[in-house]
């Protein structure tokens, strides 16, 4: 049996379950977690993020094929709340469940105590996500695309991963205008008998318009937002010869807009970030860049919002195309409640392929 998909009928799948579910009564759920304890100096709350999905996926094989797959992409149960002055936050998942190639298993997301030093500083400590990039710090439950991209992914495979082990100071100046983050993280991509120094990782917001939850890529309501982010990271790997260690430096900026506009919201996000890699004897260098340019617009009373993004990767020396690669994605966002009910899709176009379309994506969230 032929289980090739032709383009027109893989955007055909993706339109026809858009539409579905921009035309179904569906139920409401809460804004917030589930308040479970709350005292004068003690609190507990409880949720859970659900991210069932259908995928479309050229694959290149024999004779041509597309690989479908119906997975349970994120299965999240949260709990966050404080202690004294101290704030936690506790996130277990089992991701990829169903999913092609995936052996999937119960492990920690997030983990991390946050505690007031004074003056409007914060030190945090435990599992988190490292201060750079404004694609990797934004939830990938608020993202305009189904997924995350290579801008973020380019660093990434640096050790600037999505959730790491460390320690940082965190603060506000300005009433929020200005947010700076500095602290030291594991790199879980180097043993850590290597990692003598650990990765040092620091970030710079500046917000010109309103100043609550910058990292989200929809905001419902009369507000302006307006920011823009600034970070930088470096470790030196000692190995156990000298042609062996290097050192690893990335730095990147980022800037996002989302404003009223007549009836809609307009959002515009983009982001550049390099990284570098110098080895200590000779004068090898691996020299990777990514950068991201998408917008989006919310309209019909702020419940749909189309969208596309671009990402280009330059440098990769296992990229063709003198190590390039051009991707773009083209969806939609259907808020049934903003980002706490909602249904996703999109469409990858990625270029020198000999497919139109080189995959599809679409994903429904329960997030509270």
């Amino acid at each position: 049996m032929n289980t090739f998909c032709s383009g027109r009928e893989m955007l055909g799948v993706l339109c026809g379950v858009l539409v579905l579910g921009a035309v179904s009564a569906m139920p409401t759920v809460a804004t917030g977690g589930v308040k479970v304890f709350e005292s004068a100096d003690q609190s507990l709350e409880l949720g859970l993020r659900l991210q069932p999905r259908m995928e479309l996926e050229r694959v290149g094989a024999l004779g041509g094929g597309t690989d479908r797959d119906f997975i349970v992409r994120r299965a999240r149960i949260k709990a966050n709340g404080k202690m004294k002055n101290a704030a936690f936050t506790f996130e277990w998942k089992i991701d990829g469940t169903d999913q092609i190639g995936a052996s999937p298993s119960a492990a920690v997301e997030n983990g991390y105590v946050q505690c007031p030093l004074g003056r409007g500083v914060d030190v945090r400590a435990g599992l988190y996500d490292q201060p750079f990039s404004r694609d990797r710090l934004t939830s990938d439950s608020k993202q305009l695309a189904v997924d995350r991209g290579e801008v973020s992914n380019v660093p990434d495979a640096s050790g600037l991963a999505d959730n790491v082990v460390g320690v940082q100071l965190m603060g506000k100046v300005n009433g929020g205008r200005a947010q700076y983050t500095v602290g030291l993280f594991d790199n879980r991509f180097i043993p850590g008998k290597l990692q003598d120094i650990p990765m040092v990782c620091g970030r710079l917001d500046l917000n010109l318009g309103s100043m609550k939850d910058i990292f989200q890529d929809a905001h419902f309501g009369t507000e302006s937002w307006y920011s823009i982010g600034l970070n930088a990271s470096y470790q030196k790997i000692d190995a156990y010869a000298a042609a062996d260690s290097f050192t690893n430096s990335a730095g990147g900026v980022d800037g996002m807009v989302d404003i009223p506009f007549g009836q809609c919201r307009v959002f515009v996000k983009g982001e550049l970030n390099a990284v570098r890699k110098d080895w200590s004897v000779g004068t090898a260098q691996d020299n990777v860049t990514a950068r991201m340019l998408a917008a989006g617009v919310l309209v019909l009373d702020q419940r749909l919002q189309p969208f596309v993004r671009f990402d280009q990767v330059r440098g990769a020396a296992t990229l063709p195309r003198g190590g390039r690669r051009d991707i773009t994605f083209v969806g939609a966002n259907f808020y049934q409640k903003g980002h706490n009910l909602k249904f996703q899709g999109d469409v990858r176009l990625q270029a020198n392929t000999k497919d139109s379309v080189d995959g599809a994506r679409l994903q429904a969230q329960v997030d509270f």
